[in-house]
Formats: structure tokens, sequence, C-alpha cells
């Protein structure tokens, strides 16, 4: 409706709002809903106030997150200049690289691979729940590999036709 009626508009979609989340964190910004995330609300205010003065941000929808302990740009302008605008359409092969791409980021609320333990998995680690071989620098790899994951004690069976 705002493109029949020459409206200037900007569409954003902030990822999961979350007031514990860290402010003033790097804001990714992605196209074609495929960014999962999380993001305090003053963060989501102060893009929405830099988009208002951001001609790059125009005719745009986009959605956006923040990256926990990475300080924000000065600017959102050179990362709002390379999206696509509504008009022009979204290429499928840009929503799969950008797909590709944020797949790669790291799940969880800690976003830290560091801090995990051996078979623990990152909503483990938000909970600060234990995982299955203890608590991290405590696992004990012999038993890991003497216990369920020896390649020894696994069968396996093949057929020769």
């Amino acid at each position: 409706m705002c493109v029949m009626l020459g409206t200037k508009y900007c569409i954003v979609r902030p990822c999961g709002l979350n007031d514990s989340w860290p402010t003033n964190s790097r804001p990714v910004f992605s196209q074609g809903d495929v960014a999962v995330g999380r993001i305090n609300r003053k963060d989501v205010a102060r893009i929405l106030v830099d988009c208002l003065y951001t001609p790059e941000a125009e005719g745009k929808t986009f959605e956006f997150f923040t990256l926990q302990g990475y300080q924000p740009a000065l600017s959102i302008d050179k990362s709002l200049s390379v999206l696509y605008k509504d008009s022009d359409g979204l290429p499928e092969a840009v929503v799969a690289a950008n797909y590709a791409l944020l797949q790669q980021l790291l799940p969880g609320e800690k976003q830290d691979s560091a801090a995990l333990a051996m078979g623990q998995t990152y909503e483990q680690l938000d909970k600060d729940e234990q995982g299955r071989f203890g608590q991290r620098g405590t696992e004990d790899a012999e038993e890991v590999i003497g216990g369920e994951l020896n390649p020894k004690k696994v069968e396996i069976q093949t057929s020769v036709e």
C-alpha cells in the first residue's frame, strides 16, 4: 500500500525480543525471514530511530538481531545499503546465502562455544544445566570412549548380496 501511494517506508522485523539480552550490541541485518537471534528492546528502539535518519533504509524490509560482546558500528547506513529494495525483489540465491551464513552463528543465549562441556547442548548451557558427561573441565574422556562412544562396542551389520 505504501508503495502504491508513493509513501516512504521501512519495515523492520526484530528477532527474539529479550530484555535480559545485553544492550548496545552489534546489529546483524538480513532479508528473507531467515534470521534467528536475540535483541534487547533498547537496541530495537535505537535502530528504529536510526532508520528514520538513514536514507539506505527506505523501501526495504529486513530482520535483525544483535551479537553479544560486539559494539555496534558508528552508523547502520553501510549495512543497510547492501540490502535489496522491496521493489527490486529478493533473489532466492540471496535468501539461500543469508540462510547458509546465519546458520553458522552460535545458537543459544550465551553464544559461547568455549563454555560448553563435552556432551552439553547450548540449551543446557543457557539453563546452567550439566551436560551428559559432567561439568566442563571434569569430563572423563576415557570413560566416554570406553563407554557409549567406544567404536569397538558398536556392532556394525553389513549385508553382502
